[in-house]
């Protein structure tokens, strides 16, 4: 609410709120519910402020006066909003509170995690049959929920989706448990009981296993998240996540070097394994055939990483073959130019790894770290920040596995905020109409008190325009008499000058 401020409440009414808002939350689905089907639909995304200027808007008369019909057929079209009652303003109230939208997505979490521990350990796990109990079926609920979510979350927001780093990780995590469970769920058909040791380690339900394991161990971490609204914590984990993101630039060049000397080291010990069943005499062999085979290459060279060393795995040394079926081993390495270069390669190898790649990826933790420490309070605040922004939209009053009734009740929002809409279109053609007949009511009783004058003025103009034109015509009929009688003079004197001579 806007009078809510949760800084102002002491600890121990900070502590009490959490069984409040878990309390009310259990009522919060039926009421949306409710809501949804017998009413405007509008609880979650109508907030009380937005309710009451609505109401204020919607309760204002018209700025003219109409008659007593007009009022009461106003009455009738007009919608004015009736005060809410007290259980939905309850609701509506409470449910718009960022803090609490927040205890109920963190509470559902740990209901989460707790019934994912609870099918990881399964203490009511029997090897001869496959049983599902109640906190199984809690994981797959929450498990699809949490898919679907991501689903819509890329496809509504897809170009954001992908610039966080909790985002790839989520939308990860979950892809990884609806594989798991996929292939899990096709494996135990195929074998009888829940023993998966007694199956091949490449068998589907153990394939399936291992994915779900992973994903389990990763919404385990993702609690670290919840660290960032403390403020001595929060720092460390943002830390954390960029040097998250050194770690995948340093892999991405350890496996460039990685595979490139693993292609030259193989070349160079292969010829050691193809004679070492197939000794017709004196020769050479491998201390180690680690390096000389597939299986132990990558197991070798990926674990220098962490233990350098065991430069016997690259020596060569001379053999002697006895009487022709004794072999004696000299136990001096054989400094050979290809033997050498093959020792000498795995030497450069452990000295890139663990003195060039180690020390890199150690100064970029250095660097990450100080210039996080250099601007801890503005990068905790923007982590912290975009991590709370998520409980401010109407959905996160429903975190999944509830959030299909949000999408229920934002359906039937839209229709009958479409029927209002359509609604309130008529009831302003019909205020239209009322105006407009006014007017023309008005303009006809002006013209009404006008129309005399106005008559009078008409008769005016009809006689100066009568009298105008009978001048007009004199003027004309005078001009032709003068004209004839000048006439008239011009024959006259012709007739004198005639009868003269």
């Amino acid at each position: 609410g806007k009078n809510f401020h949760w800084d102002n409440f002491p600890l121990f009414q900070r502590i009490l709120y959490l069984p409040f808002a878990i309390l009310l939350f259990c009522f919060v689905p039926l009421v949306v519910l409710l809501d949804s089907i017998f009413r405007k639909s509008d609880i979650l995304f109508v907030s009380p402020q937005m309710l009451s200027k609505s109401s204020i808007k919607s309760g204002q008369s018209p700025s003219f006066d109409v008659s007593e019909v007009e009022k009461s057929d106003m009455n009738q079209t007009m919608q004015v909003s009736e005060e809410e009652s007290r259980i939905f303003s309850f609701f509506r109230e409470r449910i718009h509170r960022p803090i609490f939208r927040m205890f109920v997505y963190h509470f559902l979490e740990m209901v989460f995690l707790v019934a994912l521990g609870l099918s990881m350990y399964d203490p009511k796990d029997q090897s001869s049959k496959v049983e599902f109990w109640y906190y199984d079926y809690m994981t797959y609920i929450f498990v699809v929920s949490y898919f679907l979510e991501d689903l819509v979350d890329i496809f509504g927001r897809y170009r954001n989706f992908f610039s966080s780093f909790w985002n790839i990780y989520s939308l990860l995590n979950h892809t990884l448990f609806m594989l798991g469970g996929c292939l899990e769920f096709y494996g135990f058909k195929q074998i009888k009981g829940d023993n998966r040791a007694i199956v091949s380690g490449n068998h589907v339900v153990n394939v399936g296993a291992t994915f779900v394991s992973i994903a389990a161990s990763m919404s385990f971490f993702s609690t670290v998240r919840f660290l960032l609204l403390h403020r001595k914590l929060g720092p460390v984990v943002v830390c954390i996540i960029r040097v998250l993101k050194d770690t995948a630039i340093i892999f991405v060049l350890f496996f460039i070097i990685y595979v490139s000397f693993a292609i030259g080291t193989f070349s160079m010990f292969k010829p050691f394994t193809l004679s070492h069943n197939n000794i017709t005499g004196d020769g050479f062999k491998m201390k180690a055939d680690d390096l000389a085979n597939v299986k132990g290459l990558f197991s070798a060279m990926f674990w220098r990483l962490f233990d350098p060393g065991e430069n016997d795995l690259a020596s060569i040394i001379k053999i002697e073959l006895i009487n022709g079926t004794d072999i004696k081993e000299d136990g001096e390495v054989s400094m050979q130019f290809s033997h050498f270069v093959g020792l000498a390669f795995w030497a450069v190898y452990q000295a890139i790894l663990v003195i060039l790649l180690v020390n890199i990826f150690i100064a970029m933790m250095n660097t990450t770290y100080m210039n996080v420490s250099q601007c801890a309070d503005l990068e905790w605040k923007y982590s912290k920040s975009y991590y709370q922004v998520q409980f401010l939209t109407p959905r996160a009053v429903l975190p999944p596995p509830f959030r299909l009734i949000y999408y229920y009740a934002k359906l039937m929002y839209r229709t009958k905020s479409n029927e209002a809409l359509k609604a309130d279109r008529e009831t302003k053609i019909r205020e239209y109409i009322i105006l407009l007949h006014k007017l023309v009511t008005t303009k006809k009783k002006s013209d009404e008190e006008n129309s005399i004058q106005d008559d009078f003025s008409d008769l005016r103009q009809d006689i100066q325009n009568i009298v105008s034109e009978k001048q007009k015509a004199m003027h004309v009929e005078i001009h032709e008499l003068k004209e004839m009688i000048v006439g008239l003079k011009n024959e006259m004197r012709l007739l004198n000058s005639v009868a003269s001579e």
